[in-house]
Parts: structure tokens; sequence; C-alpha cells
């Protein structure tokens, strides 16, 4: 009868595996502390310190961040953005998707929604540029404020009219130019105007 063969000793490789993925990780180790470990570190300890930088400031940086009113403001803006937006995004993407598969019509809603997708950055450049042009007569978007202004109030004499480049005139709202400069009695300042009609031209105009 023979005897059995002694077992055969196996030799761990679970301390090898632990160093060779150690090796893996420590490339990505030694970036994410030097990208990311030691800035968030060193902000930190920075934040200590009086604008000069030498100056041990303890915690009077974070009461001037929690009292000042333009900062509470920012910070009161972040947390509104942050609220809102996700969920307005959200909300919308869950009306966008009963609307494209959901409803009878969705088809024609899946055309809306993708065909700015669809058309090139230059075209729709052009198009935006076509829709809020200067002139009545080309802007579409233009054309419907003069339309709707002129229905409620008096258009003016000369509605294409605008001061040139270099003119010492200014918007003032509601059509009205003003002076740049204040002007007193009796002075006399040039106005120019440029994009009047010759044929509505006063004759005395020069």
């Amino acid at each position: 009868m023979q005897a059995p063969a002694p077992p055969t000793s196996r030799r761990s490789v679970t301390g090898t595996r632990r160093t060779v993925a150690a090796l893996f990780l420590l490339p990505a180790l030694v970036l994410l502390g030097a990208l990311v470990v030691y800035p968030i570190g060193y902000s930190v300890v920075r934040s200590f310190y009086d604008q000069s930088g030498d100056g041990f400031a303890g915690f009077d940086n974070y009461r001037a961040l929690f009292t000042d009113d333009g900062i509470r403001t920012a910070l009161r803006n972040n947390v509104v953005w942050v609220v809102f937006a996700p969920t307005v995004a959200t909300a919308l993407g869950l009306v966008f998707a009963v609307l494209t598969e959901r409803v009878r019509w969705g088809t024609a809603f899946k055309l809306v929604v993708f065909m700015p997708m669809a058309i090139s950055m230059l075209a729709a450049g052009i198009i935006f540029r076509l829709v809020y042009d200067q002139d009545p007569d080309k802007g579409v978007a233009n054309a419907v404020w003069v339309g709707v202004h002129d229905t409620f109030a008096q258009s003016s004499a000369f509605p294409k009219a605008h001061p040139g480049r270099e003119s010492p005139l200014e918007p003032a709202g509601g059509g009205a130019f003003v002076t740049r400069a204040t002007v007193g009695v009796g002075d006399t300042v040039a106005l120019p105007l440029v994009g009047v009609a010759p044929d509505v031209m006063p004759d005395d105009a020069r």
C-alpha cells in the first residue's frame, strides 16, 4: 500500500496582489493628493490669515463672510440656484418626456424640441440676427415691439432716426435722447441724427 503524497505547499499571492494593487493606485493617489487634498488643506489654513497673508486673523474672515451683505446675498442666490435649478430641470424633463411619448401629438412636439439641435450654429446665428435686427423692416422682434408700441402710443415723427457713433446724444428711454454733457441756457448744441429718410426731412434742415 502506497502512502499518500504529502500536500504540496502553495505560495500565497495575497501579499503580491496587494503590492501590485498599491503600485497601480499610487500614481492616482499622488495626483489626487497634489491636485485636490493639498489645495483644499492649504486654502483652509490660509483662510485663518489676514489679507496680507502674514498676520493670523483667526475666525475674523469667517465672521465677515456671514455678516457682509454682499456675500450673504451671493450665498442666498447660490442656495436658491442649487435648490430650484435641479427641481425645474427635472420637472421640465419629465414634462418633455410625457409630451414626447405619452400624448397623441408627441411627434410634433419632438420636432419642436429637437429641431434646434439639427440646425447648425451658423444658421441659428443668422436667424437670431434677423429676428433681433434693429430695423423694424427686418427684425421680427423689433417689428412686433414697434407695432404694439404704436398701437398704444403716438409714433415718432422719425421712427428710424438714431444718433451716430460719435453723437453727443445718448438714449434716455421711451425712444428719447438726451445730451451726454450738461447744456446751459443759450448754448448751441449740434444734434446729429442718422437714419432719417430724405423725404421727411424739414426744408430748413442742414
